[in-house]
């Protein structure tokens, strides 16, 4: 009898322990897809937006999800600024590698030449006569900024707008640790090139520039949507972002593995998993990828406005953004303004030793929660601890991204959404 109670517990851990790895290889076949270079980045050159939407709301057919209304999407517009050409740029005729040693900020405008340094600091732009002298210097030119370091948020908004007011007079260029690039829906006159440091320095005397950008007026953009019926007439929203940053010209490319292809994997997995008629959750649950996150959480704003369905009907919306790591836990935030849905999980997570730690912080509009917390939605926004913290760079790549506990955590959220009443 204890030989086959043993064996029956080894057999038990061992088909928890192979569908676990299962999970994990899904996920991480789709992590592959929508990172990959046909996909363009999810961005808004050679429209990977549209390609990645398409492939999601074919996933979401293939796993049995309906529609809201005639068909998955949901669509929007927008301006964006984007890059499509190829794009050079070479300090003191040392040509630049684009994403690893300059990128050109998000509101950029167009510039090709070569154009002499003009390196400037604060002192140079404070008063109006001293920055009159500067700015009659600089035409023709380019301003390489030098500012002091700092975290004050005032000091930081100042050397902000003095770029943004230099990028409508000149060519900007600006040293920096870490090249860390963006989305905007506006452009200046002239572009701003942020080079590494390593490649540029004081006695840098030249930058020769290939820019060309292209505002996209009315960007169409769409959420995709797809719902699974539930017991009762509540709703349950599990949300995550799938667009990023895309393509800086033809040869910078900016895979999104962690923001957010992670958190598009896991929805994927959640939603395959409740529309399963075996799994039938509780409550109606709407699954939204949205769009637009990184462009100012237009899409989830856009979803806010629209009202898919009633949201006084939504007992909770789950946010999924960055979920690649995990080797310490997971934080919740909004956690103390949801502490009954905080205390669910720890609780879960405790009684089934999914995750190291579950955490908590406070209310923060940092991701597509944000609009629907406004409006009065009960939200939580969850995202992993500990590992590769490659962030909006060209380094944040499928192949570096462990998805060591995405299937912990598939579990962790699944007890959840079958335990939410």
């Amino acid at each position: 009898m204890k030989r086959t109670a043993l064996a029956l517990a080894a057999f038990g851990s061992l088909s928890i322990t192979l569908a676990q790895d299962a999970l994990t290889a899904r996920g991480r076949a789709w992590l592959d897809t929508l990172t990959s270079p046909s996909f363009h980045g999810r961005g808004y050159v050679n429209d990977g937006d549209r390609i990645a939407s398409e492939w999601i709301a074919g996933k979401f057919r293939s796993f049995g999800l309906k529609p809201v209304k005639a068909d998955f999407y949901q669509p929007f517009q927008f301006n964006v600024n984007s890059f499509p050409d190829s794009m050079r740029a070479a300090i003191d005729g040392r040509a630049l590698v684009p994403g690893a040693e300059f990128i050109v900020d998000a509101e950029s405008g167009s510039a090709e030449g070569a154009f002499p340094l003009v390196h400037i600091t604060p002192a140079d732009l404070q008063g109006p006569e001293r920055r009159g002298m500067t700015m009659g210097v600089l035409l023709g030119k380019a301003a390489c900024v030098h500012w002091p370091t700092t975290r004050n948020a005032d000091s930081l908004r100042l050397f902000r707008q003095w770029e943004r007011d230099l990028m409508d007079h000149c060519v900007v260029v600006k040293p920096a640790q870490k090249l860390t690039w963006s989305v905007a829906t506006d452009a200046r006159r002239f572009p701003l090139i942020e080079v590494a440091d390593r490649a540029l320095n004081d006695s840098s005397a030249s930058i020769a520039l290939n820019v060309r950008n292209s505002l996209r007026t009315r960007h169409s953009a769409r959420n995709v949507l797809g719902m699974v019926k539930g017991k009762s007439n509540k709703w349950l929203v599990v949300g995550a972002h799938y667009d990023h940053l895309g393509r800086m010209g033809s040869d910078a490319l900016f895979p999104g593995a962690n923001d957010n292809a992670s958190g598009t994997a896991m929805l994927l997995s959640l939603a395959e998993h409740f529309a399963q008629k075996k799994n039938k959750p509780r409550h109606n649950l709407l699954f939204i990828a949205f769009a637009g996150e990184e462009a100012g959480l237009i899409g989830s704003e856009w979803c806010a406005v629209d009202r898919p369905i009633d949201w006084k009907d939504v007992r909770m919306m789950i946010n999924l953004d960055i979920l690649g790591t995990g080797d310490d836990g997971i934080m919740v935030v909004n956690a103390t303004a949801q502490p009954k849905a905080f205390d669910q999980l720890v609780a879960i997570n405790g009684a089934k030793g999914y995750l190291k730690e579950v955490k908590a912080r406070g209310p923060a509009c940092n991701s597509d929660h944000c609009h629907f917390v406004k409006r009065g939605v009960p939200a939580i926004y969850i995202y992993t601890l500990g590992g590769v913290a490659h962030y909006h760079d060209v380094l944040d790549r499928a192949e570096t991204l462990p998805l060591n506990e995405f299937a912990d955590l598939h579990s962790l959220l699944r007890d959840f959404i079958h335990a939410l009443k």
